[in-house]
Parts: C-alpha cells; structure tokens; sequence
C-alpha cells in the first residue's frame, strides 16, 4: 500500500475530526487573542475606576460585569461595559484599573488583561486536542504498516 493511500485511510478512520475540533477551539483562542493585540497597536493606556458591576443571574448563579470610568488623554470622560463576568467579582468597586483605548474610537476599550484565562483555555484545550489527534493519526498509520507485515 502507498504511503498516500495510507494516511488517507489513517484519516478516514477518525482523526481528522479530532484534529479539525481542536483547530476550532484553537483559532477561537487565537482569533481572540489576535483581536486583543489589535486593539492595543494603537491604544493608549491610562488608568480607570470601576464605577459599578453589571449582575447577571440565572439557575447557575450570578456573574459580575465590570463598568469603568476613565478619562482619555484628550480629558473626555467615557464608560467602558465589560463583555465579561466572573463570579465572584473580579473587581470591586472604587479599584483602579488600566484601560487601554484606541483615540479614534474611545468607546471602543478594553481591561487590560482582560479575558486571558478564556483566551488560554480555548487555545490550551485545542492544542491539547491536535496533539491528541496528531497522535491518533500517527497510531494508525503505525497500524497499517504493522498489518501489512
């Protein structure tokens, strides 16, 4: 059997579902990470004040979505809503934090730090699964050529 005809049967057998599942997971880490680093090309970084929590409830629980107040450098003062939740809270109301916006778009801001842990989950579960179906992959093909001895 060729070498072409094996793996292509080593990837009808399963792994190329395993290894696309982790690509999704993967390049959601990295499509938000990359949006991130977007985001502070141009950014300016100044301070800001958690001005309240947005609580959101349901069976699970209560998340908290922070809303800050900064002023930009040209002394405008704007609100930012974060788009993530924690429970518990992970400020308090009063903290400091920094702020990165992009001058052309103020509203348009971000927490710095803000949303890692999801970033490096998604990215560290999808590259977990590749590496499982890579290995997958690699057992079968190792089969196939056992099977023809």
């Amino acid at each position: 059997m060729s070498f072409f005809k094996r793996v292509w049967t080593s990837f009808r057998q399963g792994p190329i579902f395993v290894i696309a599942f982790g690509l999704l997971f993967f390049g959601i880490g990295a499509g938000m990470t990359y949006q991130q680093w977007l985001l502070r090309q141009d950014a300016f970084e100044v301070p800001g004040t958690v001005i309240s929590l947005d609580e959101s409830c349901d069976d699970d629980g209560c998340t908290y979505r922070p809303n800050v107040r900064f002023t930009t450098l040209e002394g405008q003062s704007q609100t930012y809503s974060s788009s993530f939740g924690s429970s518990p809270p992970a400020y308090e109301i009063g903290e400091t934090v920094s702020i990165f916006y992009r001058p052309d778009n103020p509203a348009k801001a971000t927490i710095k730090g803000e949303g890692a842990v999801l970033r490096f989950i998604f990215a560290g579960i999808g590259g977990g699964i590749i590496v499982f179906g890579l290995v997958f992959f690699s057992k079968n093909i190792h089969n196939s050529y056992l099977e023809e001895e």
